[in-house]
């Protein structure tokens, strides 16, 4: 089994011959608050007051051709959501920042619904924050 990473326990990225899941266009900011002070004649003086959270998206395609069933999965995800789940993100056996994650936003797409309703095929993009 090649381990990817893992969103706590619920959601593991992975992929062998048996189960493929992987997320695509991840992405993450990095910022930071600053106040400008006026000056009288001059140029406002910046000062640095800290660092803002860090946020990270991506996006899951769940695929039930890949041995996984996307239902499930979103279920887990729109608990996580719901419950206030924070979590510790891992990508490549490493930690994404040094805090843990929530899930702010799940926005699904069902892409392929078989017969009697069977969700075979969807996509779900995540926005996550840093969680202090």
């Amino acid at each position: 089994m090649g381990q990817i990473g893992s969103l706590g326990i619920n959601i593991i990225f992975e992929t062998s011959d048996k189960r493929i899941l992987n997320f695509i266009n991840f992405t993450q900011q990095v910022s930071a608050s600053w106040a400008n002070h006026d000056i009288i004649g001059g140029k406002p003086k910046s000062e640095f007051v800290g660092a803002n959270l860090r946020k990270v998206s991506f996006s899951i395609t769940l695929d039930s051709r890949f041995g996984i069933r996307p239902r499930t999965i979103l279920e887990n995800i729109q608990k996580m959501v719901e419950d206030g789940t924070v979590e510790k993100l891992v990508i490549g056996n490493k930690t994404v920042g040094l805090n843990k994650w929530k899930i702010t936003n799940a926005n699904e797409a069902w892409n392929t619904i078989y017969s009697g309703g069977e969700l075979a095929k969807a996509t779900v993009a995540l926005s996550l924050e840093e969680y202090l």
